[in-house]
């Protein structure tokens, strides 16, 4: 497997380590790559990226998010339900409906 991930920016390409990368957010066909040492933007769509990262240490988590499983803090809900992921950093995300088994299973909850 990888460990680091390729990040293609204008006139460049910058090698992110992977456990340094804590989340991805997905803008159409852009990825905002959140990594503890800042932000990056990569031309490539969320889809695109999924296929490419290590399933065991990256997951889909809603329609705009990937996360690094390994960076997760909680899990907490509202309403009753499983929603939100914190990150060890304070980041929260969603979780989409459609991606929270997915979520639990891969944390085996």
């Amino acid at each position: 497997m990888k460990r680091v991930f390729p990040v293609r920016s204008v006139g460049k390409i910058e090698l992110v380590p992977l456990e340094e990368i804590r989340w991805i957010k997905g803008a159409a066909n852009y990825a905002e790559i959140h990594a503890q040492n800042g932000k990056y933007m990569h031309r490539e769509t969320l889809h695109n990226l999924t296929q490419q990262l290590d399933p065991s240490m990256f997951l889909r988590i809603h329609r705009s998010a990937i996360v690094n499983l390994n960076h997760i803090k909680e899990i907490s809900s509202e309403l009753g339900r499983f929603s939100l992921v914190t990150l060890r950093d304070g980041t929260e995300l969603k979780i989409g409906n459609g991606y929270r088994d997915t979520l639990f299973s891969a944390l085996n909850l």
